[in-house]
């Protein structure tokens, strides 16, 4: 089983166009799980999503892969629009199915572009 230290995850890539569709899929379910982040933000003063009002945008600007003997764990970071940014990730199984897995939300869930994508379990 990997951990935040032991882990398979590869280097960083550009997007692709396999990438684009695998987050394209999880979209939706991102959304809303952005959604109930900020709900709980306004509920519990938590200010995870650093006045994230509404998603302007969601462009994948680069990922990175985690080859499994089940499946490919990817891990991307998503551009929000404004300066924000997310990190998702996304499991694929070997006869395609794509399932959204969660969000890093390490002490906030907004990351700036420079911020490097890495390795998360969230």
């Amino acid at each position: 089983m990997s951990d935040v230290n032991n882990n398979a995850m590869g280097p960083v890539r550009p997007v692709d166009d396999e990438a684009k569709e695998v987050f394209h899929q999880v979209k939706e379910q991102v959304v809303d799980k952005l959604h109930e982040l900020n709900h709980l933000d306004n509920v519990h003063g938590l200010h995870e999503l650093d006045d994230l009002k509404r998603i302007d945008c969601y462009k994948l600007v680069e990922y990175a892969t985690e080859e499994l003997a089940y499946g490919t764990n990817y891990f991307g970071k998503i551009d929000l629009g404004d300066e924000k940014y997310i990190h998702v990730r996304v499991f694929k199984a070997p006869e395609g199915n794509v399932d959204f897995y969660s969000i890093l939300t390490e002490g906030t869930a907004i990351w700036s572009r420079e911020e490097p994508l890495k390795y998360f379990i969230d």
